[in-house]
């Protein structure tokens, strides 16, 4: 792979957005593994494949990868992103993490977690751009949304991994149409901080079997 496909390309933000949000299964509990054996460089390596391959599949679909979270990353989409090329992203993107993780995390644990994989959370909605440190950064309610939905996957579900919950907006706007094949319920969650605590309606979609 040349080295340009390997670095990651900004790309700016404006008005309206898709964020997703997506983080590691049992990030803590992997990270408290390796360090106590000595292997934490396997988990940087990991993470740096991961990247590797996100900044390869700006080449399909155009994303700003916004910010790394130390297990995952927020990405946002511009408005115009088509339905099924995100669809497809989220998916390659769970197949890739699930290969690599086995090749390269999993065999270093001796005690593995019970739940290993990639949720996601994911809104849409306007964002405001800034310049921060001399860095792109972006407030706005989605952002807040995407992360909140990633946190409650796990809510009420005992295998949260591969998963995505995203608003009942963004899946009749991107995914609706393409997600016919796949399984999607109607679920209801209380995130922090998002409406006073009521009842937040929104969808939530398998992308694949968890390992």
């Amino acid at each position: 792979m040349a080295e340009m496909s390997m670095q990651f390309m900004r790309v700016p933000i404006k008005g309206n957005a898709v964020v997703v949000a997506f983080d590691m299964c049992s990030s803590s509990d992997i990270i408290e593994e390796l360090t106590l054996s000595g292997a934490l460089k396997h988990l940087e390596n990991f993470l740096t494949t991961l990247k590797r391959y996100l900044a390869s599949a700006q080449k399909k679909v155009v994303y700003d990868p916004y910010k790394f979270t130390g297990d995952g990353w927020i990405l946002l989409f511009p408005e115009n992103t088509d339905g099924k090329a995100l669809f497809n992203f989220l998916q390659e993107l769970c197949t890739f993490f699930q290969k690599e993780f086995r090749l390269q995390i999993l065999q270093h644990l001796g005690t593995p977690p019970t739940i290993t994989g990639i949720t996601f959370g994911i809104e849409m909605g306007p964002l405001v751009s800034m310049t921060m440190y001399s860095q792109w950064e972006y407030i706005g309610r989605a952002l807040n949304v995407a992360c909140r939905l990633q946190g409650a996957i796990k809510d009420k579900d005992s295998s949260p991994a591969y998963k995505a919950l995203l608003s009942n907006a963004v899946f009749n706007k991107y995914f609706a149409s393409v997600t016919k094949h796949v399984k999607v319920f109607k679920v209801r969650r209380k995130l922090r901080n998002i409406r006073g605590g009521a009842d937040f309606h929104c969808k939530k979609i398998h992308l694949l079997k968890a390992i």
